[in-house]
C-alpha cells in the first residue's frame, strides 16, 4: 500500500496521461509541426566563436544561455498557445523551445525526498513522458520509426528533473534529435521543458558543440551552477525503441 507522500506524488504527476492530455498532445503536435517546418528551412553556416548571450524567465524561474546570433521568439504571440514561452533557432533547421505545462498541484521537497520510491518514480514519469510526448511528435513527423537513447535522472534540491533523448529516423533525409530536459520545481504547479530539435550530422562537430552547450546552460533560477545536465543530447542511430 503506498504511503500518504507516494499517494501524493503520484496525483501530482500522473495525472499528464489522463487529466492534461489534451494539452500535451496539443504541445506534441504543435511541435511535430515546427520540426517538418524546420526540415524546410535552408541551411546556413554557423559563426564561429558567437558571442554569448543569456535569456531569463522571472515568471517561472529558468534561464540558459545562446549565441547571439540566433534568432529567439518570446511566446505566446497573442492568446494562441499559453503554454508556450520562448522559441529559439539556430542553423540549419535547429531549434529550443520552453514549453510550461500546468500541473494544478505542488510538491515539496521534503516531499520528494521522504518518499523511498523517489527513484522508481521519476523513471516512471520518463517513460510516462516518452510515450505520451515523444511518441506523438514521432507519429506526427511521420518518422519511420523512434530510437529512445540516454535517460538521466537530474533531480536536485531545486526539483524533480530529467534528461530524455530520441533520434526520429525520416523516410527521406537525415534524422531528428528530439531530446529535452524536463523540470518540475518543487512548491510550483508547473513544469517547464526545455527541448531541442535538430538534424542528426556527425560530421557538424562544431555544430553539435553549440547544440550541446546550450543544451547544458539550462537551469532553474537558484539551481546551483555546477549541477550537471547530460553532457551530450544524442542517441545510438541503431535498434529503433518504437516503429
Amino acid at each position: 500500500m503506498k504511503s500518504l507522500v507516494e499517494w501524493m506524488i503520484y496525483d501530482t504527476f500522473c495525472p499528464l496521461m489522463k487529466k492534461n492530455w489534451v494539452i500535451s498532445t496539443t504541445v506534441a503536435l504543435w511541435f511535430g509541426s515546427l520540426l517538418l517546418a524546420l526540415a524546410m528551412i535552408r541551411p546556413a553556416a554557423a559563426p564561429a566563436q558567437p558571442k554569448v548571450e543569456e535569456f531569463f524567465d522571472t515568471d517561472y524561474g529558468y534561464f540558459f544561455k545562446y549565441p547571439a546570433g540566433w534568432q529567439i521568439h518570446n511566446l505566446p504571440e497573442g492568446r494562441a498557445n499559453p503554454d508556450l514561452r520562448v522559441m529559439l533557432q539556430g542553423p540549419n533547421g535547429s531549434s529550443f523551445t520552453v514549453v510550461v505545462e500546468k500541473l494544478g498541484k505542488t510538491t515539496t521537497k521534503e516531499d520528494f525526498e521522504s518518499s523511498p520510491d523517489r527513484k522508481k518514480i521519476v523513471e516512471a514519469m520518463m517513460s510516462q513522458i516518452l510515450e505520451q510526448t515523444y511518441k506523438v511528435v514521432s507519429q506526427n513527423m511521420k518518422a519511420k520509426s523512434m530510437t529512445v537513447g540516454e535517460r538521466r535522472d537530474l533531480s536536485n534540491e531545486s526539483g524533480i528533473k530529467f534528461y530524455l533523448a530520441t533520434l526520429h529516423t525520416m523516410p527521406v533525409g537525415k534524422p531528428i534529435v528530439v531530446a529535452g530536459i524536463h523540470a518540475f520545481p518543487f512548491g510550483k504547479d508547473y513544469s517547464v521543458n526545455f527541448v531541442m530539435s535538430a538534424f542528426r550530422d556527425p560530421k557538424d562537430s562544431q555544430g553539435q558543440k553549440t547544440m550541446i552547450a546550450i543544451f547544458n546552460s539550462f537551469r532553474l533560477l537558484g539551481e546551483d551552477q555546477s549541477t550537471e545536465n547530460s553532457g551530450k543530447p544524442d542517441v545510438p542511430a541503431d535498434k529503433p525503441d518504437v516503429k
